[in-house]
């Protein structure tokens, strides 16, 4: 067997070379993307803690907005003022709304007599009023009012002032005339080993709640309180489950120990062997919040890829068509250098009879130039048999590639466009399609309903009324069906006309499935951007009107077209708009859908 010529190797080296650098240049890319994504992630998981916190703060500035107003509120005056809003419904991990008075040492006796008869004749279940753990501590700040009272019965009379947490909490709020978080602590009316915390906000005497900090100390009447169930307040902010990792620290003061706050299937103990978040391969991220004064450290993790498995292989296809390439053109070289060695021997054997015979020596020069067409074809046709197939793997499933293959395969034929001198059109460019996880049957119902839940506080900010008909049960991803309804839901209550958001949902059947209609009373889109909306980064509004990134409804229908459905619209400028979602039947569907169930945010 021949060894290869040293042009041929050259050759091989450098479309070798060529393919690595793309291989690598492509998987780099990928590797930025999943990090864009992980950032993404992790920002998003601190915004829905922060947004969630802010939340139950504000509750405290109505409580002490309600004690300035009338300086002073009955027991019943209190529960009516509360008793309505909801609050273990509404406010996830709030265990109780209550208030704490600075007990005056010169009248405490009086004081503690006076509330124990406004508890009593409220008929609420007070128990009797008995400042605790020590009734003669001066300078007590004493809980005397508590909502919802049955399950908060033990945090009736405590005194604040009397642990060190609370102490210190109570302190900075009276000092600082702002909200502040004690540090995490077992609740006294906790009943499990969950850690909880106390935001608290002063009150002090006067309609003036900001004074100047000299006035602080004197004016100092008392504070409001919320009383959070850490955990069940971070998992009703943030989905957890397998593939997500998350751990929150209480930092405090500079110099304290961390104490872990811990949410998720599995804990990232970064005190283990685990990576150290940033490292290569490393799926984590690690970000600081202020939360009512105290600094948290939030450590997230995703132990799952982000991007999909045919985004992970685009790159390792890269490298396996240039190693075709390189070597089929090493191939090409070693013919050609082969066939030439041979004509030449051929000449030389024609020259030596050119004196024996001139007729010899024409067919020879014949043979010779039949031998030199042979090698140049022989040298194209491997680039060309390439070419073809990636022209016919164009041609039968250029429907399947999308955007983000189709432009790594273009980097490769950028670098093979540097082997323009021995290939002419070796390969056109093509897409690998993204490989998503298995379907499985998943209930649009309760995919709807989760997407509902999870923009319930938007929903009842805006007096939104959201309904749904009954919804079929289709072969998708029940994450990405939750994530197309809470879409398409926020958009019906974002981009709303006067009148209160109203959003519904209905399904009928049509030949090649079902098809899902998500009706809402908005403003309204212009039938000349019906197919616009879709584009990313495609909005018709100004940031000035509505916030957003214009990603949404690009999102959706990516997510329709990736279970193998359609979507359009069909809407006209202030009429509303309806989304018509068209998903494949792909499992047996139960019987006749029965009368639409009401899921109001009133």
């Amino acid at each position: 067997m021949r060894r290869p010529s040293s042009l041929a190797i050259a050759v091989f080296l450098g479309l070798a070379a060529v393919t690595a650098i793309a291989a690598v240049f492509l998987a780099r890319q990928v590797d930025r993307r999943e990090d864009q994504l992980l950032d993404e992630r992790a920002r998003a998981v601190v915004q829905a803690i922060d947004r969630r916190i802010e939340t139950y703060t504000e509750k405290l500035f109505g409580v002490r907005g309600a004690f300035s107003a009338s300086n002073e509120l009955t027991h019943a005056e209190y529960e009516a003022f509360l008793g309505t809003q909801g609050v273990s419904r509404r406010y996830p991990g709030v265990l109780a709304l209550g208030y704490a008075d600075l007990v005056p040492d010169a009248r405490r006796a009086a004081f503690i007599r006076g509330v124990d008869r406004d508890a009593q004749a409220a008929g609420l279940g007070y128990p009797e009023f008995v400042i605790r753990p020590n009734a003669q501590r001066p300078g007590s700040v004493a809980i005397t009012y508590v909502h919802p009272l049955g399950p908060n019965r033990a945090a009736y009379g405590l005194d604040l002032m009397s642990e060190a947490a609370r102490r210190t909490a109570l302190g900075l709020a009276r000092d600082q005339a702002r909200p502040v978080a004690t540090a995490p602590l077992r609740l006294v009316t906790e009943t499990t080993d969950q850690e909880g915390l106390l935001v608290m906000l002063p009150r002090y005497e006067g309609a003036d709640q900001s004074p100047a900090v000299g006035e602080r100390l004197r004016r100092f009447r008392g504070a409001a309180f919320v009383a959070i169930r850490l955990p069940d307040l971070i998992r009703s902010a943030v989905p957890t489950g397998p593939g997500l990792d998350l751990e929150i620290y209480d930092v405090g003061a500079v110099g304290t120990v961390p104490s872990r706050l811990r949410a998720g299937d599995e804990a990232f103990d970064l005190r283990g062997g685990a990576q150290a978040p940033g490292s290569s391969g490393d799926r984590s991220r690690i970000l600081d919040t202020e939360i009512a004064g105290r600094q948290w450290r939030i450590y997230y993790r995703a132990d799952e890829n982000l991007v999909g498995g045919g985004e992970r292989a685009t790159p390792w296809l890269i490298a396996i068509l240039g190693i075709v390439v390189a070597m089929l053109a090493t191939a090409a070289i070693s013919f050609a250098r082969s066939a030439q060695r041979r004509a030449v021997l051929i000449a030389d054997q024609m020259t030596s009879d050119l004196q024996a015979s001139q007729t010899e020596l024409a067919r020879s020069n014949e043979e010779l130039e039949r031998f030199a067409f042979l090698a140049s074809h022989d040298l194209q046709q491997p680039l060309r048999t390439v070419n073809g197939f990636l022209q016919l793997l164009e041609l039968r499933h250029g429907d399947e590639l999308k955007g983000r293959a189709k432009e790594y395969v273009e980097y490769a034929l950028r670098g093979t466009r540097q082997m323009s001198t021995l290939i002419d059109d070796l390969l056109t460019y093509s897409r690998a399609g993204r490989s998503e996880r298995a379907p499985e049957p998943v209930s649009l119902d309760r995919a709807w309903d989760a997407a509902v839940e999870q923009l319930q506080a938007a929903l009842e900010e805006s007096g939104a009324t959201v309904t749904r008909g009954d919804l079929p049960t289709v072969c998708a991803d029940a994450g990405q069906m939750t994530q197309l309804f809470a879409n398409l839901v926020g958009n019906g209550v974002k981009y709303r006309g006067d009148a209160p958001p109203e959003v519904r949902a209905d399904a009928r059947r049509v030949p090649d499935g079902w098809e899902i209609a998500v009706s809402d009373n908005g403003i309204g889109i212009d039938s000349s951007d019906h197919d616009r909306i879709f584009g990313m980064f495609r909005r018709l509004h100004g940031d000035d009107r509505f916030e957003g990134t214009g990603l949404g409804l690009a999102l959706v229908k990516r997510i329709v077209e990736n279970t193998g459905g359609r979507i359009g619209v069909e809407s006209q400028v202030g009429e509303g708009s309806t989304f018509l979602i068209t998903l494949p039947d792909d499992i047996a569907q139960p019987g006749p859908a029965r009368e639409g169930e009401a899921v109001s945010a009133r």
